[in-house]
């Protein structure tokens, strides 16, 4: 049998980059999907794209004053916060972070709750608070999946990130916390359960004085923003005087059944060893913590080839997760002429990756350049799809006069913030997707601290709905 004839690295590059191509064409049909997704998961239980209710009717203007409480549980910390907002898009905070156990992640539910209690009372006692009023309103970001109900009802589905309370699943988060308050007599009211991205979008509208979307693109990614009320067809109690909620996407999700996305072999590979396959395949093609990922299946499939580093690779380069998002950020900021032998990308391949500096030519200085913004680019026009749809489904993408402002989007998360030209790349597909004009509507900021900043913010707006009377809940 006649050997098979090797490839050139030019082949080979170029076979990959087609595969990572997304043209005007793919990224519309892309948009289509997502409409069709975003009114399912409106009118349906259960959709791969959840379309959370988040029962927050309406997002600050920036004029609002007072003093509330956050409390973000998320991972190995507790974080208390006391947030003051002073009226014009400002505000000042005080916060103390407290540990978990793992005693406490995984024994009796009320223990957990009992050392949150005592976690806001200590905050309180330390640093005190400049509130005049005789109880304190307190957000809630809980990181956990829940079926919420109401702004300040929600139930445990399941523990994630290593919690395991064992009696937590299906009973009310808010009561729980609320409960253990009690007990200790600590005059805090949890009027509000917050999702980060939900209070993503409330600490920009805050700052901003208004806003319309937040999309979170770091670790992972999702997005919110202020639907139309009556478009959220499962909400039996959508009727009066509320016009607009804010609904957390879950877009992590879009399209899991995998009809429209172009999964390459590499996303497969990244997903099949992923610790939950098939599921959240749009967030591992974007998001930090798979971005690298995805570029070391490929840059291994061309040592493979026999087209990168003269077939040699190294312990850490074979290690899953050895290649960071991180890795790509500082390759892709790099200027350096490929000859350089002190290049941030040869740094990173010979003292960070391992790889013997004999074995790396100019050539695959290139090449892995090449890799790197060919998955960051998919990354941020992919990111493009989820801002233009989401313009699309509120009808958003033409100016309605004179006095509009644009699209307020609040942005969060260390790939659009850290990751090179990833902006930039995005705007480009908006432009294909909803023109020059609307691209141009797009303002983006960063929406700082949505879990705790946000979850003051979603406590302010409970506090607001309870006063006027626009209380939904199912």
């Amino acid at each position: 049998m006649p050997a098979v004839p090797p490839v050139s690295r030019q082949q080979a590059v170029q076979a990959i980059e087609e595969q990572f191509t997304l043209d005007k064409p793919l990224l519309e049909s892309l948009s289509a999907r997502f409409q069709e997704l975003y009114d399912y998961g409106l009118a349906n239980h259960g959709a791969e794209m959840q379309m959370i209710p988040s029962f927050v009717t309406g997002v600050p203007t920036g004029t609002e004053k007072g003093t509330y409480l956050a409390l973000d549980l998320g991972g190995t910390n507790l974080r208390v916060c006391e947030v003051a907002l002073d009226g014009n898009g400002t505000f000042t905070i005080k916060q103390e972070k407290y540990k978990v156990s793992d005693q406490l992640k995984t024994g009796p539910v009320n223990d957990l709750f009992n050392y949150m209690a005592t976690s806001i009372d200590n905050f309180l006692t330390d640093f005190g608070t400049t509130s005049t009023e005789d109880v304190l309103h307190l957000g809630f970001t809980f990181s956990f999946p829940v079926e919420q109900s109401a702004i300040d009802r929600g139930h445990l589905i399941h523990w994630t990130k290593g919690f395991n309370c064992p009696d937590a699943p299906g009973k009310d988060v808010v009561q729980l916390l609320q409960d253990a308050l009690d007990r200790k007599h600590i005059k805090v009211k949890c009027s509000a359960l917050v999702n980060d991205t939900v209070g993503a979008l409330l600490a920009h509208a805050y700052a901003a004085k208004g806003a319309l979307i937040s999309a979170i693109f770091g670790t992972g990614t999702n997005g919110a923003y202020l639907e139309d009320i009556r478009k959220i067809k499962k909400l039996k109690t959508a009727e009066g005087s509320i016009s607009h909620m804010v609904v957390n996407t879950e877009w992590g999700g879009f399209d899991d059944e995998r009809k429209a996305l172009p999964v390459t072999i590499f996303d497969n590979k990244v997903d099949r060893e992923s610790i939950r396959p098939r599921n959240h395949i749009f967030e591992k093609m974007i998001s930090g913590m798979y971005l690298g990922e995805v570029a070391r299946c490929v840059l291994l499939h061309l040592i493979d080839q026999l087209v990168l580093f003269q077939g040699f690779s190294s312990k850490l380069l074979n290690t899953q997760y050895g290649f960071d998002t991180a890795y790509m950020s500082a390759i892709e900021a790099d200027k350096e002429d490929a000859t350089s032998t002190s290049s941030p990308t040869r740094t990173v391949l010979v003292a960070t990756m391992g790889i013997k500096e004999e074995h790396i030519s100019a050539e695959d200085i290139e090449t892995v350049r090449t890799v790197c913004r060919i998955v960051g680019t998919r990354a941020a026009r992919l990111s493009a799809v989820a801002i233009a749809a989401t313009m699309v489904q509120t009808g958003n993408v033409q100016s309605t006069g004179p006095n509009d402002d644009g699209v307020k989007v609040g942005m969060d998360g260390s790939v659009i913030e850290y990751y090179p030209h990833f902006e930039e790349r995005m705007r480009g597909a908006l432009r294909e997707l909803i023109g020059e004009e609307g691209e141009k509507r797009v303002k983006i900021g960063l929406a700082k601290d949505g879990s705790g900043v946000g979850a003051a913010l979603g406590a302010l707006q409970a506090a607001k709905q309870l006063a006027s009377g626009h209380r939904v809940e199912v």
